[in-house]
């Protein structure tokens, strides 16, 4: 069970401090709730009923600094992920954000990332689902290393800038 203060991952909320645990009703039901707020919008509060198993499914801790160091090593030899039908490429994304899978997340990151230059060259933009995935991956990428590593901002920033393409899977 997660305390008071603890942050986690939580879906496509991203990063999230556990504020409080409190007993409130929902649909005419008593239960106790984990109350969240997002590291990047104070303005969201997420409330997690500690009695769905598939809500607590998607609250993920925080990597540890060597884990995060860990990832980050391998991180260049990611491969990208991607699927044609955009439909089926939402309904990935969606499942990678709620798995916590931090590869799969920065490996989704990196690929829309790429796309997103490779499109940009050509004037053009990516498909508004694309762009909300590379949104969400980037935020929860960066509010983690944030947290985890201790970074500042701007260090945050230079080192995703740096980060390579995902290189592409042989046939």
């Amino acid at each position: 069970m997660y305390q008071v203060g603890d942050a986690v991952l939580y879906g496509n909320n991203g990063i999230c401090r556990i504020r409080e645990i409190t007993r409130m009703e929902s649909c005419g039901m008593v239960d106790d709730f984990y109350v969240l707020k997002p590291v990047s919008s104070e303005a969201t509060t997420v409330f997690v009923p500690l009695g769905s198993d598939v809500l607590l499914s998607r609250m993920h801790p925080l990597l540890s600094p060597e884990k995060m160091r860990e990832l980050l090593g391998g991180i260049d030899d990611s491969a990208p992920i991607w699927v044609e039908n955009e439909n089926q490429r939402k309904i990935l994304f969606r499942e990678i954000m709620n798995s916590g899978d931090r590869l799969a997340i920065f490996r989704v990151y990196l690929t829309l990332r790429h796309l997103r230059e490779e499109r940009e060259k050509k004037g053009k933009h990516l498909r508004v689902s694309d762009e909300r995935a590379y949104r969400e991956t980037e935020r929860i990428f960066f509010d983690e290393l944030l947290l985890v590593l201790g970074w500042s901002r701007e260090e945050c920033s230079e080192f995703l800038e740096k980060l390579p393409a995902p290189i592409e899977a042989e046939a």
